[in-house]
């Protein structure tokens, strides 16, 4: 009996002694990072030959805190207002995109100590009137959704007209083509494209704001927030941050297809900008972009014989952006329309798409007939936003700008029911069985082709070409079969 106690005080002493694995040592554990990557110098796509492969000072910051805890990265590439709401739910550890810190947005998220600082400023064209912020009550002004460049608009300056784009590129175009008077933005932005735009542009003298950049957490994971405090303090007391800043403003003004210029003529890269969160034709996978029209784009690219740039937008910013001249083609499923075929150049179809709606398990909708006057969701942009309007006959229709948005709005009754790609909506009923279904009703929709600038003829001949090629041979099948699959396993694995 002695021994038996005498070995079992042994076992608790060896117990004891043996290193600690708290169940709170997340060691191992993927951080997964939601950002924006159009927000220059603090994130950006690089492409998937970059790893990871968005860049940017906050990227920086980021690995640095991954290696720091042991823990490998993933980033999310979404919208830039949907970062707040992933690390609020949960769905991401950290979020990223140079967010000013601000005392509404504090009360939603936790901020980090402050790693950067800048002022937001106004851009003009170089022969404008306005001269400051006064002169901008008669002006149309553009500015970033979800930033607090569109909220100083709103609340403080009260321009004629305020004109928001999801992404900064989408503001860029819209003074380009003149879709705005004047934009509001980050002064370090600013510079980069007056720096790519050969002095057309101004930054007005005065500043409208000194900011202060943080990354965001979860408001209960302090313990996270804390490791990544020390991590930024120790790299601004090195002067990394600083230095890393530096190093990026000169990537993005050198880096041919970032929207920079370039002297060289034998380097003409052929920009593609496209939403990341179209499965099966473009999707993040492991920190990779990939799907049938990120294959197609690399084909097409080569067929120019031209380096591949890829930027990752919004859908709503796809054809504005071609149209525009920031890119040379588009994609992400594009549904091929008169009103589209208006304002850019299509290629020859390569996919018929089926448009199907979802609702809740619970809900009593069975016809089309049933959604008239109800709220029905549909991707910002797309033609099934049309589709509810005219076809559904909805009261309100609510935009989201991915799948994934669009079923947090079902689920939380934001919305009716929501109209999507067949893909889509069946990976949707597969992954919330019991909480969401598919009616049994497929309703033809439309063909998917790339947008291309008008006149482009040349460009047209080789994307036609190599959609002709990858047809005939089995292809594009084959591809739309194989990311459906990998995007089928991501979601199974809630990856």
């Amino acid at each position: 009996m002695n021994k038996l106690l005498h070995l079992v005080s042994l076992l608790i002493l060896a117990t004891m002694l043996l290193p600690s694995c708290s169940k709170d040592d997340d060691s191992g554990k993927p951080l997964v990072v939601a950002c924006e990557a159009s927000t220059s110098p603090y994130c950006y796509f690089l492409g998937n030959e970059s790893k990871p492969p968005v860049a940017g000072v906050d990227i920086d910051l980021i690995e640095a805190i991954g290696k720091e805890l042991g823990r490998p990265v993933q980033y999310r590439v979404v919208p830039f207002q949907q970062i707040f709401t992933m690390v609020q739910m949960g769905k991401a550890d950290i979020g990223a995109a140079g967010i000013t810190i601000t005392p509404d947005r504090a009360e939603r998220v936790l901020f980090s100590t402050v790693y950067d600082l800048s002022s937001q400023v106004i851009v003009v064209p170089k022969n404008s009137a306005i001269k400051d912020e006064t002169m901008l009550a008669n002006a149309r002004v553009a500015a970033q959704e979800g930033t607090s460049d569109l909220a100083l608009l709103r609340e403080r300056i009260k321009p004629r007209a305020v004109v928001p784009f999801l992404t900064q590129e989408g503001v860029n175009a819209a003074l380009v083509d003149r879709r705005a008077d004047a934009a509001v933005m980050d002064a370090m932005q600013a510079g980069l494209f007056l720096n790519n735009t050969d002095g057309q542009y101004k930054i007005l003298e005065k500043p409208l704001t000194r900011d202060q950049y943080g990354l965001i957490f979860n408001k209960k994971n302090k313990k996270l927030a804390d490791a990544a405090n020390s991590v930024i303090d120790r790299m601004k007391d090195a002067g990394e941050i600083q230095a890393s800043r530096t190093k990026h403003i000169n990537v993005l003004s050198d880096h041919p297809g970032l929207g920079a210029k370039t002297t060289d003529e034998t380097v003409n890269p052929f920009v593609v900008c496209l939403d990341a969160s179209f499965a099966p034709f473009a999707f993040l996978s492991e920190n990779t972009l990939v799907g049938v029209d990120v294959d197609l784009a690399q084909a097409i690219a080569a067929e120019l014989k031209r380096p591949l740039q890829i930027r990752i937008v919004p859908f709503r910013e796809v054809i504005p952006l071609v149209a525009s001249g920031a890119a040379d083609m588009g994609a992400s499923g594009i549904s091929i329309t008169p009103e589209r075929s208006n304002i850019v150049l299509f290629s020859n179809p390569y996919e018929d798409s089926v448009r199907r709606i979802l609702t809740t398990e619970d809900a009593p909708y069975e016809r089309l007939s049933d959604f008239e006057g109800k709220t029905i969701g549909a991707t910002s942009g797309s033609t099934h936003e049309e589709y509810a309007k005219n076809e559904l006959h909805a009261g309100t229709v609510k935009h989201f700008d991915s799948a994934t948005h669009g079923i947090i709005m079902l689920l939380n009754h934001e919305i009716d029911a929501l109209v999507d790609d067949e893909g889509e909506a069946d990976l949707a009923a597969s992954k919330y069985i019991g909480q969401v279904k598919m009616l049994n009703i497929a309703i033809p929709a439309d063909q998917y082709g790339f947008a291309i600038r008008n006149g482009d003829q040349a460009t047209k001949a080789a994307v036609d070409k190599v959609i002709e090629e990858k047809r005939s041979t089995g292809e594009i099948p084959a591809l739309i079969f194989k990311y459906n699959l990998l995007y089928k396993q991501i979601q199974t694995n809630g990856i």
